[in-house]
């Protein structure tokens, strides 16, 4: 099935990762919101830990249930990070700083949730994946960061609530 959504998903998040990359008072819409500064990772150690950490938060244990476990590689090349679904494993490029951040790992995060639990024929970043985004952004970084986001995909007809 052809992924017609992922330009539009990565649009979206482009926009709000820029604003995480700044973090603090955000002019969001006329109301003033904090949102956190996101977390930039110096090795495959560090997103590992930090992978174990948010498996384990309350919120989104309570959301998403036991999450199975995830490996991280190098993947050579500049060109993206991707989730490999029969390994398990979320492939991140450390050779570029715009893949070693936050906003990257919970985007691929996003898809092995959805892929461990999902085996329908929905385009990688359909309505599972975006909702899945939402609620796992929520829980990690809190409400108005999620609001960004939700408020991104929406600007671009994407789903933040299942239909």
């Amino acid at each position: 099935m052809t992924d017609r959504l992922r330009s539009a998903v990565y649009s979206a998040e482009d926009q709000w990762s820029e604003a995480m990359n700044r973090g603090g008072k955000v002019d969001f819409h006329g109301s003033s919101i904090e949102v956190p500064v996101q977390r930039r990772f110096g090795d495959l150690d560090a997103i590992e830990t930090y992978l174990h950490w948010v498996t384990q938060l309350p919120c989104v244990l309570e959301t998403f249930g036991q999450i199975a476990p995830v490996a991280v590689r190098a993947r050579k090349g500049q060109a993206k990070a991707h989730y490999e679904p029969a390994e398990r494993v979320i492939a991140i490029p450390l050779d570029t700083a715009w893949a070693a951040r936050e906003s990257v790992v919970l985007h691929e995060l996003a898809h092995h949730i959805v892929m461990s639990r999902d085996s329908t024929n929905e385009p990688a970043h359909g309505a599972a994946f975006t909702v899945t985004m939402c609620s796992l952004v929520e829980c990690v970084l809190g409400p108005e960061a999620a609001l960004m986001l939700r408020t991104s995909y929406a600007g671009l007809d994407l789903p933040t609530v299942m239909p």
